[in-house]
């Protein structure tokens, strides 16, 4: 698993999602997670860049698809989770999250990657407030997401 460390100026383009803007200025320090659904070429990741840009933080990137070239992805996830844990003032990109989901179905572990994601959302609350983090999630698919991971985001925005 990769990650890549970022400037929000790297993540820069075009986004082309209505009441992106409205939305990005709700986004304050007291959220720690944010879910981001859009269509192909809509500019998730510039979306991505403009939040880590009002929050004065930097970017750590992580393609949650590639959990699934783990012999245990649950187990890589947590390794993932642990890393972002420890970090401070950081936008925590956590990419293609819905691609994950599906792609872990057909193993039966999909349900067990949205609870153990779920589940340290909650419990990381407090720790991700002190640290100055925020986790941005991204995909293309609300539709793949549980609701009991949907409910555990403080702020999504979801265009179709």
């Amino acid at each position: 698993m990769q990650f890549r460390n970022l400037r929000a100026e790297e993540l820069e383009g075009a986004v082309e999602m209505p009441e992106f803007e409205s939305w990005l200025h709700t986004i304050g320090a007291t959220d720690t997670a944010v879910l981001i659904v859009a269509p192909p070429g809509t500019g998730k990741a510039a979306a991505v860049g403009c939040v880590a840009h009002r929050l004065a933080r930097r970017v750590i990137l992580c393609d949650l698809a590639e959990l699934l070239e783990s012999a245990d992805p649950v187990r890589q996830l947590d390794n993932v989770l642990r890393v972002c844990q420890a970090q401070r003032h950081t936008v925590l990109y956590l990419d293609k999250l819905d691609r994950a989901l599906v792609r872990a179905e057909p193993n039966g572990q999909s349900g067990e990657l949205a609870d153990h994601l779920a589940s340290w959302l909650e419990r990381s609350r407090t720790t991700l407030l002190e640290s100055a983090c925020t986790v941005v999630c991204t995909g293309r698919d609300q539709a793949a997401l549980p609701a009991h991971l949907l409910s555990r985001f403080d702020k999504t925005l979801a265009v179709r």
